[in-house]
């Protein structure tokens, strides 16, 4: 199955290859492709045309991907509401393609609290083996995330030999806990509520929730804080200190978008900052 998008502004490689999913892969003439929920799906863009093929396919697909990579977003109501801060101004031009990606709730949990203390090839590949002995086939021997009534029936041990580590026991305790029900109430929930709540869960922190309060439940007021949010506020606005100083400070200063603002920080200190080709011209004066 092919269909053709217009979804614009959109970066594939800026959305789809700065952490906050896992199973995307970049391929020839930049195209990207991966499983997205009970599809392979590979995608390329040429101007403001975004070309989608699709296996096996049927009705539900396009709106699938327009789901995921949020089409309904408003990036210039996004820029004007973040241009007002004089250090991510100068580089929302560059970054205007870079959209926040929405993921099914149950795999985005699942998801980041594998990614506790591990770095991306290590998610990716801890997701792959828990999909590939679990999931559902798309085609061939592609896997879909598995459900939570799929991962439900392995055994603790059997997380284990998927190569989880210590977060086996978390997983396996949230099959136990979850249903649809409560996931249709978390859908329900003003933010604070909704990250108070996924707190409580086995092996979900500060960080965890508010990434699973982003990209799977679409809070866009979200700022997740890891050890590069936390250099990138440390240079650019020299502000440090607890996780809930910082997210106090995010709050205020990037509001209803805050979002955004973290993948946008995020892209530039991990991807540019290092070697000094940072977008973000200027600190804070």
């Amino acid at each position: 199955m092919r269909f053709d998008l217009e979804i614009e502004p959109l970066d594939l490689g800026q959305t789809l290859g700065c952490g906050q999913t896992f199973r995307w892969r970049n391929g020839p003439g930049g195209t990207w492709s991966g499983p997205l929920n009970d599809q392979f799906i590979v995608l390329s863009k040429s101007g403001r045309r975004l070309s989608v093929e699709a296996r096996p396919g049927g009705r539900h697909v396009e709106a699938l991907v327009r789901n995921h990579l949020r089409a309904d977003d408003s990036i210039r109501k996004v820029h004007r509401v973040l241009g007002k801060d004089d250090v991510l101004a100068p580089a929302l031009s560059k970054l205007k393609g870079l959209r926040i990606v929405k993921i099914d709730e149950w795999e985005c949990l699942v998801s980041f609290v594998l990614a506790t203390y591990a770095n991306i090839p290590r998610i990716s590949k801890m997701i792959e083996m828990v999909s590939a002995r679990y999931g559902s086939t798309i085609v061939g021997d592609v896997k879909a995330f598995p459900t939570r009534a799929q991962l439900g029936r392995a055994s603790l041990h059997d997380l284990e030999k998927c190569g989880l580590g210590y977060r086996a026991r978390y997983i396996k305790a949230l099959c136990e806990i979850i249903d649809d029900r409560q996931l249709e109430r978390w859908r329900r929930l003003p933010y604070d509520k909704l990250r108070y709540e996924l707190i409580e869960l086995p092996g979900v922190g500060d960080k965890v929730a508010d990434c699973v309060s982003l990209f799977g439940f679409g809070r866009l007021e979200s700022f997740p804080i890891d050890v590069w949010i936390e250099r990138a506020l440390a240079r650019l606005y020299g502000k440090k200190g607890s996780y809930a100083k910082l997210r106090e400070f995010a709050a205020e200063r990037f509001g209803p978008y805050a979002g955004y603002a973290q993948e946008y920080l995020y892209y530039n200190e991990r991807l540019h900052a290092p070697n000094g080709s940072c977008l973000f011209l200027e600190k804070e004066r």
